[in-house]
């Protein structure tokens, strides 16, 4: 899929490489670009729930292959160029396969296979290579459940830290320009 608009082809939004890479989650409320599309690509590429999608192409090798995922259908968005859509199988639960790439060992695999010298990218066919542990698919659910759960408590921790340390940071300005300018009574120094 391009962004080029053409009057015979149905308009539809673009999930593009940008949308993969700044969110984990891809869904209905994200600013997708307006474009076209032919049938046959609405069909093929219209983005599905329980679909992956990962970025092709990164600047660096250790960068490449950042995985979305597509927690509903969304009828009329299609996956952009510069990404790739992998569908699970049946015995693939789609959100447990979100999780299984983003882990160490996936990018390490996807980072070995990245080509390229000043501008990195992965082929279609190496995609299949990268070998991901596949447990039964009431635990795979399970798994992905339990990170969907643990990563969003960290990150409202790290969230609650991120403003504590920004009021700490204002605080310490606070203390020092009130110290500059005399304003502030410092114990036992004779003002």
């Amino acid at each position: 899929m391009d962004k080029k608009t053409a009057s015979d082809e149905q308009s539809i939004c673009l999930c593009n490489y940008t949308d993969v890479y700044y969110n984990e989650r891809i869904t209905a409320d994200l600013p997708f670009m307006e474009a076209t599309a032919s049938a046959d690509q609405i069909d093929r590429f219209g983005l599905r729930g329980g679909d992956v999608l990962l970025t092709k192409d990164s600047e660096t090798p250790d960068d490449i292959a950042v995985p979305a995922y597509v927690y509903a259908d969304l009828p009329g968005v299609v996956c952009g160029y510069h990404l790739a859509l992998l569908r699970p199988i049946p015995d693939v639960d789609g959100h447990y396969l979100f999780w299984a790439l983003t882990s160490r060992s996936s990018r390490e695999q996807f980072s070995a296979l990245a080509n390229g010298i000043t501008r990195f990218g992965i082929r279609y066919d190496s995609f299949g290579e990268v070998r991901v542990p596949l447990p039964p698919f009431e635990r795979q659910r399970a798994i992905a459940d339990y990170l969907d759960r643990e990563t969003a408590r960290i990150d409202a921790l790290i969230k609650m830290i991120n403003q504590q340390t920004s009021l700490l940071a204002e605080r310490r300005q606070a203390l020092i320009t009130a110290a500059a300018t005399g304003e502030l009574q410092i114990p036992g120094v004779a003002a």
